[in-house]
């Protein structure tokens, strides 16, 4: 018999898995880089929102073209990498596709790279500075040839050399770049000419128009001609106010004497200026290269993320898992992980950006040096640029470890695992494929709301959460009103149960109200705030979350909260139902009348299951209740004012700013926003 190996699995044949896939992916700009069956890349691309752009390769598929269409039925995995904006997200498009040369990207196989200014060392040869070859073996050596170095010519480049020299970009625009050197150059006049022509000593045009000053000629020295470079400097680093007011002046007064033409340059010049006027980085040997290394922990995984930075380019992106990170935080984490991963890396960089700040830097700092040969300054940006790309370190760690872990929801053998172990540390009948999980949230007992999430094999059923108001507990009283959750919730599931039996015969519910608020959570799941997207097309109908009854039901709170929980069950007749508390503090499960902990080991799967259980609970119920909280927020005095509906109270607020100014304002001034009888109300009522 020939053993055969089994095929990778597409994304598109595992619908369940690609949605949430896709509901995991970042809402920001960065870069997504597919990859076909044999596991080589296949396509880089970038999004302003990677999220909205996965979804619209797997979404419609028999309207896409040909080739998008091939592509997407030859993808079975995709990676994403966060970036702070689009201008970065292009840039590092750019890299990954000159390195790995996918298939299906056909627009950008130029392998052009991005033009950067290149402002040479007074004194310093530049061996790349533009020239034909004929010019370079025509120029003159000795004292003609080191004049033309004292003053350098700054010119365009696509090259990055460690020569001395200062390059500012990259930039996307090359357009906005020449335009906006063009203006320089009317006020700080450096050169442009070629080597070979400014050997011949003799002024040319561009000095009797003012766009050079004149070195070929002696017409300024060494040091004002240096001294000038660093005016240009200046203005690239971003500091150009007075720049730009002086250009501004020259427009207001080419338009005072009536020289639309000249005023009209000098806009356009202006506006140059601010389209690059943003904070570039400045490349150099010393400053270029830098690693930003960030480190996520969620749910008792833990993952870690390496933007490499080289020439002031993000050129790389790695993601590694971290084991053992149960209760540590992420700074005990990287302590830990800097000197594994860079231990005999023959690409050490001079500078660590750190996401958390742990105790022992300083070793770390000395350890890394001595791998080096040189010194490594390891340390935590607190702000900037630096610290933002710290940030896009943790985004893009924290986009791949939920990644991952909507991988291994889907890993049937492991979850079989999990809920077999559960079920037996917490002595049920059978695995718990069914899993309800309850929270209250509120604050100082206003706008209480209570949470039910779903788990289904040992992943959320996000169609299923639903949320409670809670309507007759006052105050702050998590013990009533999980009681009241509760008993809403459980009185539904016997309606479901009675209409099914009795020919749809309603119940109501105890308290007399229409039951829970049921609602389809945006941001359940893996995602940060993603919509539904796909699964709203297969969502279950409005009872049917209520009609199951759960394996296993979680309370997220101590023994209070348990009794309450158990006195509901046992009040309708369901005290079959497996209940447990799961108490924050050492995260420990309790049982009813047992006053015992069941304590799971720290670093098992079965507890992060659990807890992510509990977690999904807390994020939902406290989203709820801040949605809850801004409705109310918005209800002021004027909603009990008859014939003041929203139209006229957003003119009143236009018009005096406050609450507080409307009820202040005569009835004259009320009436001239409102008609009269309605603006006496406003000062009877207000």
């Amino acid at each position: 018999m020939v053993a055969t190996t089994a095929r990778p699995a597409r994304l598109i044949d595992n619908p369940d898995l690609l949605r949430e896939r896709l509901r995991a992916a970042p809402q920001g700009p960065g870069v997504y880089v597919m990859r076909d069956l044999a596991g080589r890349v296949a396509y880089v691309g970038k999004a302003a929102v990677l999220q909205n752009r996965l979804r619209s390769y797997f979404t419609g598929m028999p309207s896409l073209p040909d080739r998008t269409r091939r592509l997407v039925e030859s993808v079975f995995d995709f990676e994403v990498i966060a970036c702070a904006t689009p201008r970065e997200a292009l840039i590092l498009e750019n890299t990954l596709i000159k390195r790995h040369r996918p298939r299906f990207n056909v627009r950008l196989k130029d392998d052009k790279n991005y033009l950067y200014l290149k402002i040479p060392a007074p004194g310093a040869p530049d061996a790349h500075a533009p020239g034909t070859a004929r010019e370079k073996l025509r120029a003159p050596r000795g004292e003609a040839g080191q004049r033309a170095t004292l003053f350098p010519r700054p010119y365009y480049t696509r090259r990055v050399q460690r020569d001395g020299a200062r390059y500012f970009g990259p930039y996307t625009s090359a357009q906005s770049l020449r335009t906006t050197v063009r203006s320089l150059r009317t006020i700080f006049p450096f050169r442009t000419c070629s080597d070979e022509v400014f050997r011949r000593g003799r002024v040319c045009l561009d000095y009797h128009i003012r766009r050079c000053s004149g070195p070929c000629e002696g017409r300024i020295d060494e040091a004002g001609y240096a001294h000038l470079l660093e005016q240009v400097e200046t203005f690239m680093e971003g500091r150009s106010p007075v720049l730009a007011d002086e250009l501004r002046g020259q427009m207001e007064e080419a338009a005072t004497s009536l020289d639309y033409e000249l005023a009209a340059r000098f806009r356009d010049r202006l506006r140059a200026i601010d389209r690059i006027s943003e904070r570039q980085d400045v490349l150099s040997g010393r400053r270029g290269d830098h690693d930003a290394v960030a480190i996520v922990v969620e749910a008792g995984r833990g993952m870690a993320a390496v933007l490499t930075v080289r020439g002031g380019r993000v050129i790389g992106s790695e993601t590694h898992e971290v084991e053992g990170v149960a209760d540590r935080s992420p700074a005990e984490c990287l302590s830990a992980f800097l000197p594994q991963f860079y231990a005999g890396s023959p690409q050490l960089p001079r500078t660590i950006l750190a996401s958390d700040a742990a105790e022992d830097l300083d070793e770390i700092a000395d350890f890394l040096s001595g791998e080096r040969g040189g010194p490594v300054d390891v340390r935590v940006p607190q702000r900037g640029e630096l610290r933002r790309l710290v940030e896009r370190a943790r985004e893009t760690a924290l986009a791949t470890l939920r990644q991952r872990r909507v991988v291994e929801d889907f890993d049937a053998e492991r979850t079989e695992a999990l809920l077999a172990d559960l079920a037996a540390r917490l002595d049920l009948e059978g695995p718990p494929r069914r899993i309800e999980c309850y929270d209250i949230s509120n604050t100082m007992g206003t706008n209480s709301v209570g949470s039910m999430v779903v788990f289904e094999d040992g992943r959320p059923r996000p169609g299923h959460y639903r949320h409670f108001g809670i309507k007759t507990v006052e105050g702050a009283d998590d013990f009533a009103s999980m009681a009241e959750t509760l008993r809403r919730r459980f009185a539904r599931h016997l309606r479901a149960v009675q209409e099914e039996v009795d020919g749809d015969i309603p119940v109501a519910d105890p308290d007399g109200s229409n039951g829970a608020e049921a609602r389809i959570d945006p941001d359940a799941g893996h995602g940060n705030g993603a919509a539904a997207g796909p699964a709203r097309r297969g969502r279950a109908r409005p009872e049917e979350s209520f009609a199951a009854l759960p394996d296993l039901l979680l309370i997220d709170g101590g023994k209070g909260q348990l009794g309450a929980a158990r006195g509901v069950l046992l009040e309708l007749g369901l005290g079959a139902v497996p209940v447990f508390g799961l108490a924050k503090r050492n995260e420990e499960l309790f049982r009813p009348d047992d006053p015992e902990p069941i304590v799971l080991p720290r670093e098992s799967p079965t507890l992060f299951l659990v807890q992510r259980v509990r977690d999904e609970a807390h994020r939902f119920a406290i989203t709820q209740h801040r949605a809850r909280r801004a409705r109310s927020a918005l209800r002021s005095r004027l909603d009990v004012v008859p014939g003041l509906g929203p139209v006229r109270k957003r003119a009143l607020l236009r018009r005096f700013g406050t609450v507080e100014a409307i009820g202040q304002a005569s009835v004259e001034e009320l009436s001239e926003v409102v008609p009269e009888v309605v603006a006496q109300r406003i000062k009877e009522l207000v």
